[in-house]
């Protein structure tokens, strides 16, 4: 999803992360009927965050031996927010990655050496969310309140999209600084309006019992893919074989997961025992929603186009996170699908 900013503030203990480890062995020895042990690549998996909803594909197809099946022999490591995910598979710590797009995009836009292998969510889940009482309902209703964002986060860069698309005057609205979760802020009524994920915060915040009004970037011309699964280009140099296979067992994980969310979940609170699995699992009805878009539904799950990755440039260049131009081919590779 994510900068650490916006993402579920529940944090995995040590017991969380010993249960992940124990799944990953379980899962291998699963897998190992489908494809022999001594053939099977060792890959790494950097998720944007500590596992939560969204995550719960890589867990199911470790146990149901989907990425066995390809070869490969995976690890799931959790991480702390897309940018830093991003980061450290550019670096070479990890081989693989989750991350919203934004982040693949302004990390190549700083000279971090990642591809997109798919693309998870069609579409971004950053929105604009307020507590309904606030009657916020279109994008001048925001003028004379307070918004709350973070700067270091590419959330900020929607929102500075969002006001150059829509023509807002800066001047009549209240930028608010945030570091740290905005359910709270937003909850005490410290901020009118910020950004929040669809998929996860939004989720959040109407559990607790405050209804929200949305105002959707993507509806107000603010058009970016979503989730993405990557790598870098050292990999897919070195190992392109490894790269198609990792992103085939991901897309079947997923597509299996899409009709199995129960099976999803008990798969995750295995790895993650303190799971609220009812918070989770009522999260995917919106994870779902955003998976298919036209291009996905003719050419399969995970699709990217360049007119996509395109879209998702303009959209950061505009927020003012893409200063020095780049060809947006670099951000993609279909080798998932050759």
């Amino acid at each position: 999803m994510v900068a650490p900013t916006l993402c579920a503030a529940r944090a995995v203990t040590r017991r969380g992360f010993i249960q992940i480890g124990a799944l990953a062995a379980a899962s291998v020895a699963l897998g190992r009927d489908a494809r022999p042990a001594a053939a099977a690549d060792k890959a790494t998996l950097r998720l944007n965050w500590n596992p939560n909803a969204e995550h719960a594909p890589y867990f199911l197809g470790k146990k149901k031996g989907f990425y066995a099946e390809q070869g490969v022999d995976l690890t799931i490591l959790p991480g702390t927010g897309s940018a830093v995910a991003v980061k450290l598979v550019g670096s070479g710590d990890s081989m693989f990655g989750v991350a919203v797009a934004d982040s693949v995009t302004v990390g190549r836009a700083q000279q971090i050496p990642v591809v997109s292998l798919g693309v998870l969510l069609q579409q971004s889940p950053t929105v604009l969310a307020s507590l309904r009482r606030k009657n916020i309902t279109k994008p001048q209703d925001l003028y004379g309140k307070k918004v709350g964002n973070d700067p270091a986060s590419t959330v900020f860069a929607f929102w500075r999209a969002f006001e150059q698309v829509n023509h807002l005057d800066p001047g009549r609205i209240n930028d608010v600084t945030l570091h740290g979760s905005i359910i709270a802020p937003l909850i005490a009524g410290a901020v009118d309006a910020g950004g929040v994920l669809l998929t996860n915060e939004a989720v959040v915040i109407e559990s607790k019992g405050y209804p929200l009004n949305i105002l959707n970037y993507y509806d107000y011309g603010v058009r970016s893919y979503g989730q993405t699964l990557f790598t870098s280009e050292r990999v897919l140099g070195e190992n392109r074989d490894l790269a198609k296979r990792m992103a085939q067992a991901t897309f079947k994980s997923w597509t299996y997961t899409l009709d199995h969310v129960g099976e999803a979940i008990d798969a995750l609170a295995e790895a993650v025992p303190e799971t609220d699995k009812n918070l989770e699992a009522a999260k995917w009805p919106r994870i779902t929603s955003l998976v298919w878009s036209p291009d996905a539904k003719a050419h399969g799950f995970g699709h990217q186009t360049l007119a996509g990755w395109k879209q998702t440039y303009d959209a950061f260049q505009a927020g003012g996170l893409i200063t020095t131009p780049f060809d947006p081919k670099a951000l993609f590779t279909d080798v998932a699908f050759g």
